[in-house]
């Protein structure tokens, strides 16, 4: 799972690009209780793409992204991406 955007306090720049691993999940859940977002980003936080999981044919892999940032919230632009064989 790629976090996509990010739109709290607690989620900087350095989030956009990130695949969620349990290093990166206790991350957050630390983040969570310090700023008060939800973790799972329910209310608007962060979006996130999932790239692959088990029960997918096919894995997605990005070729090309921009990062936007505008100082308090920001985005991927994935601007090439295709499916690959697992």
């Amino acid at each position: 799972i790629l976090i996509v955007s990010v739109s709290a306090m607690g989620l900087d720049e350095s989030w956009l690009g990130t695949i969620i691993d349990q290093d990166k999940l206790e991350k957050l859940f630390l983040l969570s209780k310090k700023y008060g977002f939800n973790v799972a980003f329910e209310g608007g936080e962060a979006e996130t793409l999932v790239i692959d999981c088990p029960i997918y044919e096919k894995r997605l892999q990005i070729l090309n992204s921009k990062t936007k940032w505008d100082g308090q919230r920001g985005i991927i632009e994935i601007t090439d991406i295709v499916l690959m064989d697992k």
